[in-house]
C-alpha cells in the first residue's frame, strides 16, 4: 500500500503539469470578430455618396509546414511551424475566420464608424448591387507561425512551461491591399495597403486562449484602415463636392 502512493504521487505529479502545460495552447470556443480602432474624425459630415465593399480577392498559396513534433527531440530548444491560410488548419477552424469576408466586413465597420458616406454595404459574391463608389481588394498575406519553446530539454520541455515560463512565440503577418473607385467612370479615388507583422510571447502570463491566433491580425489590420481613412477624411475634406460626384 505503502509502495503505492508513492507510485501514485509522481503520476499525479505529471499528469497536473501535461493538464497545466496544455492550458496555453486550448484556443476558446469564440469566432473571429474584428474590433474597429478609434475613429479618425468626429467631425466628419458625410458625403451624399453610397459604398459596395465586395468580397476580396484571396491571392494566397496554401503553404503548411508544421514541425512542432521537432521539440521531441534532444537538445531541440524550439520547433517553428507556419501557416500560410492557417483558417484552413483544423486547429483553427473553430474561429471561422473567412479573410475575404471578414477583412471587407472591416473595412465597412470602420467607413461606418467614422461616419464617412452616407452608406456602406457589403456585397458577397455574385451579389450586384448600384453604388457611386465600389471598393474591391487583395489578400497578400494573411499568415500565422509559431515556434514553441522546448528549452532544450526534449520531452521534458514542457516542465518549464508549469512554472510559468513562456510556452513560445506567435506571428501574424499581413498583406492586404484596398482600392475604391467611382462606378461612373472607374476612376481610383482612394487606395489603402495595410502590411505588417506582429508577434508574441504565449505562456501562463498571457492569455493564449483567448486572443489567440488573429490578434495580430486585428491589430495590424485597425492601424492599418486607421490611416488609410484618416488620409480619406481628409481627401473628403479639401476636395470638391464635384469631384466625388463625376
Amino acid at each position: 500500500m505503502e509502495g503505492m502512493k508513492k507510485n501514485l504521487f509522481p503520476a499525479c505529479l505529471w499528469l497536473a503539469l501535461f493538464i497545466c502545460a496544455g492550458c496555453g495552447a486550448t484556443l476558446d470556443s469564440s469566432r473571429y470578430a474584428y474590433i474597429p480602432g478609434q475613429r479618425v474624425s468626429n467631425d466628419m459630415q458625410p458625403l451624399p455618396a453610397s459604398v459596395a465593399i465586395t468580397y476580396l480577392e484571396d491571392a494566397r498559396k496554401k503553404e503548411r509546414n508544421e514541425n512542432v513534433e521537432l521539440i521531441y527531440l534532444p537538445l531541440m530548444p524550439y520547433a517553428s511551424s507556419h501557416y500560410g491560410q492557417p483558417e484552413a488548419e483544423e486547429k483553427f477552424a473553430i474561429k471561422d475566420l473567412q479573410p475575404s469576408r471578414d477583412f471587407a466586413h472591416a473595412l465597412m465597420q470602420e467607413m461606418k464608424q467614422n461616419n464617412l458616406f452616407k452608406d456602406v454595404s457589403l456585397v458577397k459574391p455574385g451579389e450586384s448591387r448600384k453604388a457611386d463608389f465600389i471598393v474591391t481588394g487583395r489578400i497578400n498575406k494573411a499568415s500565422v507561425d509559431t515556434a514553441i519553446t522546448s528549452y532544450g530539454l526534449s520531452l521534458f520541455g514542457i516542465v518549464p512551461w508549469a512554472f510559468g515560463l513562456p510556452e513560445g512565440r506567435l506571428y501574424n503577418n499581413l498583406d492586404v491591399h484596398y482600392e475604391m473607385r467611382r462606378a461612373c467612370d472607374n476612376t481610383v479615388v482612394w487606395k489603402c495597403h495595410v502590411k505588417g507583422e506582429w508577434n508574441r510571447i504565449f505562456g501562463f502570463y498571457y492569455n493564449y486562449s483567448h486572443d489567440e491566433p488573429y490578434t495580430g491580425m486585428n491589430i495590424l489590420l485597425s492601424n492599418g484602415l486607421n490611416s488609410g481613412l484618416s488620409a480619406l477624411a481628409e481627401d473628403i475634406r479639401r476636395k470638391p463636392q464635384e469631384y466625388w460626384k463625376q
